[in-house]
């Protein structure tokens, strides 16, 4: 029986460990702006960006990023499908409506512009070793509405090719290790990983919900010539749509 207890701890331990989020704030009106509809209400906060730079591994607004948090509250007795893909950001009447873009994307673009790909020839033998967290979307054959779910995995890799040029001659060589030890992964990979993670693990979550949760949406940093106009924050769904005028 105590194993039986233990297991089942054990599991819910993992199970709350794999879902996305912050701590939500004690009620929507407690965010700058907030709207409520009955079943649930909602509210937003934008995150300045020196703010956001203490918080994220990477600097996301040089990077092209304005940060978003959402916090949403199911009234009682009521649930949520809730998916990030639903938020749409305006910038000015006139603007193209921006999506947030998901954690590894925005850890793929962080690593890509600071450290580029890592050179190699056919000779190299490269070796990858990863976990990967991310959402996976697609349209529901029911309703037509994109649906998305989060997705973690492991993932290994080698590409082998020709050796590499001896450095060794002679009686030397025969005292080389045979077994050489295994590369790691290149840095620009681990360092995708952890951003990757990092922003994931704070990210609002996905997916049906009868209690509050929140967490921060990624999205593009609109251009410059936006910044005197007004930032609206949408949530469109089949069963309506609401609108918040984020203060900045």
């Amino acid at each position: 029986m105590k194993k039986a207890v233990l297991f089942l701890s054990l599991s819910t331990v993992v199970l709350c460990a794999a879902s996305p989020g912050i701590r939500p704030r004690a009620d929507a009106k407690s965010y700058p702006v907030y709207q409520d509809r009955g079943d649930f209400a909602f509210g937003a906060s934008l995150i300045p960006a020196e703010q956001a730079k203490k918080m994220f591994k990477p600097d996301l607004n040089s990077e092209g990023y304005v940060v978003i948090e959402v916090g949403v509250f199911p009234a009682a007795g009521k649930d949520v499908d809730l998916y990030p893909t639903d938020f749409t950001l305006f910038v000015g009447e006139k603007s193209v409506a921006l999506r947030p873009v998901p954690a590894d994307t925005v850890a793929e673009v962080v690593t890509g512009r600071k450290g580029g790909r890592v050179p190699h020839d056919s000779r190299d033998v490269e070796t990858s070793v990863g976990v990967s967290v991310g959402r996976y979307s697609y349209p529901d054959p029911a309703t037509g509405r994109r649906r998305s779910e989060t997705v973690t995995g492991t993932a290994a890799g080698v590409g082998v090719g020709g050796p590499p040029p001896s450095t060794c001659h002679g009686y030397d060589c025969d005292s080389r290790d045979p077994f050489p030890p295994v590369s790691q992964p290149p840095p620009s990979v681990q360092n995708a990983n952890t951003i990757s993670q990092d922003l994931w693990e704070k990210s609002l979550p996905d997916g049906k919900t009868a209690r509050a949760v929140a967490g921060y949406l990624y999205f593009p940093k609109p251009p410059r010539k936006a910044k005197d106009v007004a930032w609206e924050l949408r949530y469109e769904t089949v069963d309506g749509k609401l609108r918040l005028q984020l203060p900045r």
